[in-house]
């Protein structure tokens, strides 16, 4: 029974530890953060070419990558010989999400710094700078009439994710 006990508090130390450590952050808003929409004639119409609602058997070379459950479930798919060039050169996969086989967002996940920095310094010169709702948070969005777009680094993954998704798919998906 002394060993259960002493097992049992131990448990409970190593949860209350790890779950300190690993708390999630709070972002602080920023007063001064004002919309950003795409410059005239840049709001994108889908992405790398691919538009908004296009139908999943019409592309080719699409191989299945992943399901996200969100909204009842977006299907994430690469398509071979395509990829998105930093500015370091390198290039990352394109993930193109599918919500009921139509094409709904596109998405680009560093997972280096020097990648994320690329990225960024690759998305502020096609598109400007967009706005940044939160003072401690690498985040920029640009909204449009027909779609918003993302970039951001989330410092507890060391990760940045860039994506742009479509107004009229979204308000199907409600």
């Amino acid at each position: 029974m002394k060993t259960l006990i002493g097992i049992l508090l131990s448990f409970s130390l190593l949860m209350v530890m790890g779950c300190t450590a690993h708390q999630l952050p709070v972002y602080t808003h920023n007063e001064n953060c004002k919309l950003v929409g795409f410059r005239p004639g840049l709001e994108p119409q889908g992405f790398n070419g691919i538009k908004w609602e296009t139908e999943l058997a019409t592309l080719a070379k699409m191989k299945h990558y992943r399901k996200d459950p969100a909204h009842g479930g977006i299907d994430f798919y690469l398509r071979a010989g395509d990829g998105y060039k930093l500015k370091n050169g390198k290039v990352l996969p394109i993930q193109y999400g599918f919500w009921r086989e139509k094409f709904y967002v596109g998405q680009v996940m560093t997972e280096k710094a020097s990648d994320w920095d690329a990225l960024k310094q690759s998305v502020f010169e096609e598109f400007g700078v967009g706005a940044k709702p939160f003072t401690n948070q690498e985040e920029y969005l640009w909204i449009g009439k027909n779609a918003t777009m993302a970039l951001r680094f989330d410092t507890l993954l060391k990760m940045g994710t860039y994506y742009i998704r479509s107004h009229s798919m979204e308000k199907k998906m409600n």
